[in-house]
């Protein structure tokens, strides 16, 4: 369209049409996007003057600069200052690391000999078994002298087994041999009362100690059978009545006294387990002397084990004789 000569408006050019059958995207070509990245320029820098050397001690420059013979890092521009700067010096001075030496070379394989080649892979050789087609495949087979062995199984028979196998230890209904515990504390009791007596008389300070009586046999014990093996299990405690007669210018007198063991176990007489009974002594009455008495409990023997010929001796000895005998009795 031409311009008003009057007023002197021109209107905008007409933008041209579309073409058909599509859009027209020409407006977007002068789009610029500012977070495109773009390459930058290596800065060139000017090129670094050359610092001259300067004396490490006086920090002046120098034209013939005498290096440090050890490190080769600072320089001097006299003897002097190298000998005046040595005290700070000497402490960072070092002698340079030599490179490392390259590893040696590992020797090259010798080549193999063509028979030990053939033979590894006549060994490694592979067949294919046509029965079940290629995919499957095996090591060749290799007879040996030892002929095949053809393995059947064979019935055992249960009388065979039954007899082999060892009776149990505990009652019938207890076959299998699992837990199974039975009470012989009444028998415990009288057999070891039964076995302490008929004790011989022991001679000490001027008279003679013999043994009366054994009471109060109190405790427990068992039989008890653990995987098939019967044990036997006893804790036990009792008194022993002792009695010391001997003669004064007033006549004969006599002292009497108790010896009570307790903790007499199954593990008292056992080799390698250390489990003594408690040993206690008391008089009933005080008529002995102080000298008379420390005779009289040396005869008796209160520590354990028992000193030889003394009575506890003799009852130590019955003791260990019913235990053994415990142990057998089923």
């Amino acid at each position: 369209m031409a311009p008003n000569v009057m007023t002197g408006y021109a209107p905008p050019p007409e933008t041209p049409p579309p073409k058909k059958g599509g859009i027209d995207y020409s407006k977007f070509d002068k789009i610029e996007d500012s977070d495109d990245e773009k390459p930058e320029k290596p800065s060139e820098k000017p090129p670094a003057a050359e610092e001259k050397p300067h004396c490490h001690n006086c920090h002046k420059d120098i034209q013939k600069p005498l290096r440090c013979g050890v490190c080769k890092k600072v320089s001097y521009c006299s003897a002097a200052c190298q000998k005046d700067d040595w005290s700070f010096h000497k402490r960072n001075c070092k002698k340079p690391e030599e490179k490392a030496k390259a590893a040696p070379k590992k020797p090259a394989k010798s080549p193999e000999n063509e028979k030990e080649k053939e033979k590894r892979q006549k060994e490694e050789k592979v067949m294919d078994d046509e029965d079940v087609g290629t995919w499957y495949r095996h090591r060749e087979w290799k007879p040996t002298a030892e002929p095949k062995k053809d393995f059947a199984p064979t019935r055992l028979e249960a009388e065979a087994s039954a007899s082999s196998k060892p009776a149990a230890a505990g009652s019938a209904w207890n076959a299998a041999g699992t837990w199974e515990e039975k009470d012989v504390t009444d028998f415990a009791k009288n057999g070891l009362a039964e076995a302490l007596r008929s004790f011989q008389d022991v001679e000490a300070a001027g008279g003679v100690l013999c043994i009366k009586d054994v009471e109060k046999v109190e405790g427990e014990a068992s039989k008890p059978v653990i995987r098939g093996k019967m044990r036997h299990i006893f804790d036990l405690n009792f008194k022993v009545q002792f009695e010391f007669k001997w003669m004064d210018s007033s006549g004969q007198k006599q002292a009497q006294g108790n010896i009570s063991i307790s903790d007499f176990t199954n593990d008292t007489f056992a080799e390698g387990v250390l489990a003594e009974p408690a040993v206690d002594l008391s008089f009933r009455e005080a008529r002995l002397e102080p000298s008379r008495r420390q005779a009289v409990q040396a005869a008796l023997g209160t520590s354990w084990p028992p000193a030889e010929k003394t009575l506890m001796a003799q009852v130590a000895e019955k003791m260990k004789s019913w235990s053994q005998d415990f142990e057998k009795a089923t």
